[in-house]
């Protein structure tokens, strides 16, 4: 939606930031495990791990309370998967602790998002870097002597619960949950394990408090926090290699807290790890332009057309539409700072796009929208899909004829009718662009009040309409889109019932809306908006 560059997602700033919420999961997972170790004697091991967990549950419900209804099927699964992994790798891993070298057990561990990483490769480069990642923990793991093998099993099944949980930090981590989801996964993962934490409860001393709670912090509420924020701002695949931080961290201080020694072939382990990391950070901006992109328009529409060739930049838009009137005046600052945020400058952009179809309308029929935009940061070619979290944007550069990779992604859907694929409606937008900053001068929500003008390329027929689009930018929750809700309808904005602006421009939002059986009250609704988008544009063009 946005077209400034702090909207964009998927590309090196925004993998950098993943990186660094990484590292300080690694630090505050690690720093718990030498902790934890110091109450196995008490608690046990599993005891310790379940407690943990369930202190942790109690302080994120505290924190984020999340809502419980009105979530979809697909969250709650999501949800549920997401804290049968936590708990699993949690037990698994501090069963492995008790028995090997905290490097030894958090390198094993490490194969299962390390796998991730190489599934997901899709070029050389990263396949590779996964590798080198793969051969640092390997000799990180070179402390030489005999390991424990149910030590061994334990950190293997620990590396398979925590493939799943970088797969899912990533998709809850851009659902439209966030963070509250996040404290739902906790609490399903302390549910799973209270056989364990509730015959240890009635143990719990004064001298007690602090280590638990210190280790529930850092090594549960903060780490899975991180991770989830990390999985808004890349992918799955990025994420299964920064994970690689937990055995550098858990070698360093394993030495260091606990006299497991570090070896030169260690440390050499630690370099590559490192040189992994930095590799995939450079790749994630080092294919596409320089201006980073941000999501704009289409937005329910969806592009089908599986992966992107590599010179697609990938983002993922999570925002709300709504309906104001041509007259409504954005609300104040003091407005947003009786929400929590404090509001930039506005900053206006002129922005020019033309969508593309075949005749038949092929590209609709497929759930793809196709565009090339001019005007603000994220000019260029750009094919969307919505997913669960949100929408899925590609871009390449602006050029004057549609990048090869998009077209050739095309014909791997409509086939040969890709070669009818020519401009169908064309869009002029006025958008005015405020960024909302949270409590601590962070940028957590963009709000753009567009003015746009609309003509149908096949019939002629022009459409006018006004709306504002709330997007959440890298490190934002849900929450702020609550928050933010209220103010913008207390201004007189309303959801908007249209899910995308090309269908908008062209007249099919009742025909796509008849198609899913939608009701005849929406049906009629959407007529009447349609028939004030022409009137609009018609009293602008007298």
């Amino acid at each position: 939606m946005s077209s400034s560059s702090n909207a964009s997602r998927f590309t090196r700033g925004a993998t950098i930031r993943a990186m660094l919420l990484v590292l300080v999961g690694s630090l505050g997972m690690q720093f718990s495990a030498v902790i934890a170790v110091g109450l196995f004697p008490a608690f046990g091991v599993l005891g310790t791990s379940a407690v943990r967990m369930l202190i942790a549950a109690v302080i994120l419900l505290l924190i984020f309370r999340p809502r419980l209804r009105g979530r979809t099927r697909r969250e709650w699964l999501g949800i549920v998967l997401y804290g049968v992994a936590m708990a699993a790798m949690n037990a698994f891993l501090y069963l492995a602790f008790s028995r090997l070298p905290l490097g030894v057990a958090t390198t094993i561990d490490f194969l299962g998002p390390c796998l991730v990483a190489l599934l997901a490769s899709r070029r050389a480069r990263e396949g590779a870097l996964a590798m080198v990642a793969l051969l640092g923990v390997a000799l990180i793991a070179g402390f030489g002597g005999a390991l424990d093998p149910l030590g061994l099993l334990f950190a293997a099944l620990a590396g398979a619960a925590f493939g799943l949980y970088t797969l899912l930090a990533a998709h809850v981590g851009q659902s439209e949950g966030g963070l509250p989801s996040v404290a739902l996964s906790v609490t399903i993962a302390a549910i799973l394990t209270l056989p364990f934490s509730a015959p240890v409860i009635p143990l719990i001393r004064v001298e007690h408090l602090v280590p638990l709670i210190a280790s529930a912090l850092l090594g549960t509420a903060l780490a899975f926090t991180v991770d989830t924020i990390a999985g808004r701002l890349t992918s799955a695949r990025v994420l299964g290699v920064f994970f690689a931080f937990d055995p550098v961290v858990g070698t360093i201080l394993g030495a260091i807290f606990l006299d497991q020694v570090l070896t030169p072939i260690a440390l050499l382990g630690v370099c590559l790890v490192v040189a992994a990391g930095a590799g995939i950070v450079w790749l994630a901006g080092g294919h596409g332009p320089a201006a980073e992109p941000a999501p704009d328009l289409p937005d329910d529409t969806a592009y089908a057309g599986g992966m992107a060739p590599a010179a697609g930049i990938e983002a993922l838009e999570i925002e709300r539409k709504y309906e104001v009137a041509v007259d409504t005046a954005v609300p104040t600052p003091g407005q947003f700072a009786g929400a929590g945020f404090t509001a930039d400058a506005p900053v206006t952009y002129r922005l020019v796009a033309t969508y593309f179809d075949t005749p038949s309308e092929a590209l609709a029929a497929a759930g793809i929208a196709v565009r090339v935009r001019e005007g603000g940061s994220d000019a260029g070619w750009h094919i969307k899909r919505r997913e669960p979290g949100g929408v899925r944007e590609l871009q390449w550069p602006l050029g004057a004829e549609m990048p090869a990779a998009l077209r050739e992604d095309l014909r791997a859907t409509i086939g040969d009718a890709v070669a009818e694929v020519a401009p169908r409606a064309t869009l002029e937008t006025e958008r005015t662009v405020v960024v909302l900053r949270d409590s601590a001068g962070a940028p957590v929500v963009e709000l753009a009040d567009d003015r746009v003008r609309a003509a149908d390329l096949a019939d002629g027929v022009r459409r006018a309409w006004r709306e504002w689009e709330a997007e959440l930018l890298p490190g934002g929750a849900e929450t702020h889109l609550d928050a933010l809700e209220p103010v913008l309808r207390a201004a007189g904005a309303v959801p908007s019932a249209s899910p995308a602006k090309i269908a908008r421009a062209t007249g099919k939002l009742t025909a796509l809306a008849r198609a899913r059986g939608a009701a005849p009250a929406q049906l009629a609704a959407l007529a009447e908006l349609d028939a004030s988008d022409q009137a609009a544009a018609r009293r602008l063009d007298a």
